[in-house]
Order: structure tokens, then C-alpha cells, then sequence
């Protein structure tokens, strides 16, 4: 082989060589992007996570301090009317890189679909859909309870803009029992023996001012009780209809994030009032 041709061989093995080596670089650089933006976003998940639970613990240990401050059962039911105004340092905290925000829900101002008597669901439906469809949506609840308000799609008679249309008024995570100072109109029509006349007449107090300290609002002839945490009292005559003046389930959502990365991790506690402490009932959390 003549030394030119030797020359042109090499040449050509050496490009080769080359392209092959490039390749092998490009794929350890892809492989190693690919690892960096995995451990970024570990990275992110975990902050985020533990961001939204510094949420959780710091807003339990304010709620119980505002418990351990009130003093008497009308200030309690006033700090609870407006429990979210009560937390104005914990809607958007900074943590190094981290952040959260956490929201209150009174769950007993909502029905809980479970452990509502039939003739309170229906009260609430009734404003929303037809008698039959209301009738429908009451009798699938009673045969087959709901897990997650993301079911109510799934229950005969209910597409998505009932199901939207029902969704702040209702839960699953409550015991059952109707916050007078906090539930909204249409739950409060929902009760038997309220309607929308007298469910008109309560918010109307309410944004004049008054804190309903007795339940003889809705139930003519009830014992004027002050009432504490987790005490309730059953609507004259209408089994199940259970009303309040105070919580009894309260939810805290948390959500913490990471400065500069979409992923956004949510917690959600229920909690009972036992005394002046919040006791855990259920907890679940999930990346959004």
C-alpha cells in the first residue's frame, strides 16, 4: 500500500474515531443532564414537602394558642367565624428557598354526604337540580357512601356542573354536625325547619355583627347553652339533623413549593377539637 493511501486510511479511521468519541460524549452529557434535573426535582419535591408540613405544625400550634387565649365561648365562636383572618402570618411564608401557605375550612360549614340525614341532602340538592335527580343523588349516597368528593361525578344523577355546583357545600370529612356561625346559605336552607327564609334571616345577623351563641336560632325552645368545642345539639324532631355553634372538624391545607420550580406539594390534616388541642382524624397529601 502506497504511504499516501496508508495517510488517507488513518484519516479516515481518525474521523471515525472522533465522530464515535462524540457521540459517547453527547450521550454522558444527555445522561447527565437528565440525572441533574431528576436530582433537582427530588430536591424540589422534598422541599416542597417539607415546607407545606412546617405549614401544618405551624399553624396547629397557632390555632391551639388562640383556643388557650379566648376567653369565653363568644370570643371562641367570633375567632372561629374568621379563622383564616386569625392566620394572616401563614398565607405565604418564606423559608430559605421555600415556601408555604395554609388555609383553614370549617368542615362543619358544610353537610357531610355520609352522615347527613337524607331529608338535609336532599334540602341542599333541591336547590341545585330537580326533585328526581335530587332524589337520585340522595338514594346512591345512602347505598354506596362517598370516599372522595372526586366521586360525586360517578353517582347517578350528577354530571359535572351539579357536581361543581354542590362541591363548596358539601364534604367527607366531617361528623355530621352543621356550624350555624359559619355555614353558608344554601347549607343552612338545607336544614329542616330553616328554609331560605330563615337561612336568609341567620346570614343576615351574622354579617350585622351578631354571634349566635345558641342553637334555640333553629331549634325553637333549645336550652340557651354557651357552647364549647364538640358540643352539639340535635334540630327538634329531625333525627340526624345535628347543628352547632362552634366546629367540631376542622381541615388545615397546606401547600409548600420550592422558589423557582412548579412542583407544588399539598397537606391535608382533619382534625377533632378535644378540649383546648387538635387531635389528627386524617391526613392526606399528594404532588400537584
Amino acid at each position: 500500500m502506497k504511504r499516501r493511501d496508508q495517510r488517507g486510511v488513518a484519516l479516515i479511521f481518525v474521523l471515525w474515531l472522533l465522530v464515535v468519541l462524540g457521540a459517547i460524549v453527547a450521550e454522558v452529557a444527555r445522561e447527565a443532564r437528565l440525572e441533574a434535573a431528576m436530582l433537582a426535582s427530588l430536591r424540589a419535591r422534598t422541599v416542597a414537602r417539607y415546607a407545606a408540613e412546617s405549614g401544618i405544625l405551624a399553624a396547629t400550634v397557632r390555632i391551639e394558642a388562640l383556643l388557650d387565649s379566648a376567653r369565653g365561648s363568644t370570643e371562641l365562636i367570633a375567632m372561629f367565624r374568621e379563622l383564616n383572618a386569625g392566620l394572616p402570618s401563614l398565607s405565604d411564608v418564606e423559608l430559605g428557598t421555600a415556601r408555604f401557605r395554609v388555609a383553614a375550612v370549617d368542615l362543619n360549614a358544610r353537610l357531610d354526604l355520609n352522615r347527613a340525614d337524607a331529608a338535609t341532602l336532599r334540602g341542599l340538592l333541591g336547590q341545585f337540580a330537580t326533585e328526581n335527580r335530587a332524589d337520585a343523588v340522595v338514594t346512591a349516597v345512602k347505598q354506596s357512601p362517598v370516599r372522595r368528593l372526586s366521586e360525586l361525578t360517578l353517582l347517578p344523577g350528577v354530571d359535572d356542573s351539579l357536581a361543581l355546583a354542590v362541591a363548596p357545600y358539601v364534604t367527607v370529612w366531617s361528623d355530621g354536625f352543621v356550624n350555624i356561625n359559619s355555614a353558608p346559605e344554601p347549607v343552612l336552607a338545607a336544614l329542616p325547619g330553616v328554609g331560605r327564609a330563615g337561612a336568609r334571616s341567620l346570614i343576615l345577623r351574622r354579617q350585622a355583627g351578631d354571634v349566635l351563641t345558641s342553637i334555640d336560632v333553629v331549634r325553637p325552645g333549645a336550652r340557651p347553652d354557651l357552647m364549647t368545642p364538640g358540643d352539639v345539639m340535635a334540630a327538634s324532631g329531625v333525627p340526624g339533623a345535628l347543628v352547632s355553634t362552634m366546629p367540631s372538624r376542622l381541615m388545615l391545607v397546606s401547600r409548600g413549593w420550592q422558589e423557582g420550580h412548579p412542583l407544588t406539594h399539598e397537606i391535608q390534616v382533619v382534625y377533632a377539637f378535644v378540649g383546648q388541642r387538635l387531635v389528627v382524624q386524617a391526613r392526606q397529601e399528594r404532588d400537584l
